[in-house]
Order: structure tokens, then sequence, then C-alpha cells
């Protein structure tokens, strides 16, 4: 048993699959308990908003990406693979959300995800891409 849990975790890919599924059962969810956290507290309103999850939620999962392209030693189109799967991973969320009765389509969020995504290529190209 401890030698398969090792063995999964050594996949490269590992923490971006488990983040991915995270990332969409949070989108999946009705947000009525993320606005009553936000009218509770200001600063929550600001750090909880809608726009703020997209932009670190898909960012860390472009990180993640990154991450998992290294662990796998493909690094010929990391940042490019990383961007699309990212973005095109919140395309595709946004579209699951359009049947759902509590959550709508939104350009605003995608901009959002693709600014977050942008950033944290360029974090990981300065912090870890250089090594």
């Amino acid at each position: 048993m401890r030698v398969m849990i090792r063995t999964i975790w050594k996949k490269p890919f590992f923490l971006v699959y488990v983040y991915a599924v995270l990332l969409l059962i949070g989108a999946s969810i009705p947000t009525s308990d993320l606005i009553r956290i936000q009218r509770f507290n200001r600063f929550f309103s600001y750090i909880l908003s809608d726009k703020a999850i997209h932009f670190l939620g898909f960012g860390l999962l472009a990180w993640l990406l990154c991450y998992g392209y290294c662990r796998a030693g493909k690094t010929r189109a990391l940042y490019l693979m990383s961007g699309i799967l990212a973005v095109g991973y919140g395309f595709v969320i946004e579209l699951i959300q359009i049947p759902l009765p509590y959550r709508i389509f939104s350009w605003d969020d995608l901009v959002a995800d693709a600014v977050g995504v942008a950033l944290a290529l360029f974090l990981f190209r300065l912090f870890v891409g250089r090594r």
C-alpha cells in the first residue's frame, strides 16, 4: 500500500489532477455561502471576490502544470502548453456552468483566469525556470 501511494505521488502531474478536480468542484457549487462570508467582513469581500478567486485559482493551476512539465523533463513548450491548458480548462469550466441554474458563463472570469495564468507563468520563469 505504501509503495503504491509513493508511486502515485511521484507522478509528475499528480498535483495537477487533484487540483483540477478541486477547481471543477469549486466552480460547480452554489456561491451563496461565499456571498455570506463576503458580507461578514469587508476584507473578505476583496480577497474572496469572484475575480480574485479566478485569478489565484487558475494561476496556481498554471504553476502546477509548469512544475509537472519540469518534473517530467518536458521543458520544450513548457510555458505555452501550461498557459493553453490552464486557460482552456477555465473555458471548459465556464461552459459547464452554462446549464447550472446558480452559475453563469462570464467572459470577465476568463479574463481573470488568463491574467492569473500569465502572471503565474512569468513568476515561474523568474523564480524557478532559470535554474
